[in-house]
């Protein structure tokens, strides 16, 4: 079972839950954190995003002189941000 699921998704192991626990002094209360970063190359090394994931800002437009905003990376401060 194992090999079928590191066949399925061969980089699950970036999304390692981790446990913590926080005591006010009144009661102790236990949450799950992951990795912000290995959810992000997670996410990164996925084939069925990578025909989707945008890395650069676009300017497209609906007609001659109106601009389309229909996608976050079309946005105007994405251009004025990116470095």
């Amino acid at each position: 079972m194992q090999q079928h699921l590191d066949v399925l998704d061969p980089f699950r192991d970036y999304l390692v839950r981790t446990k913590a626990e926080i005591n006010d002094g009144r009661h102790m209360t236990s949450f799950y954190y992951q990795n912000i970063i290995d959810c992000i190359h997670y996410l990164i090394c996925q084939v069925a995003y990578r025909s989707t994931i945008v890395y650069e800002p676009i300017w497209e437009y609906k007609s001659s002189e109106e601009q389309s905003y229909s996608e976050m990376h079309m946005a105007d401060w994405w251009w004025e941000t990116q470095v």
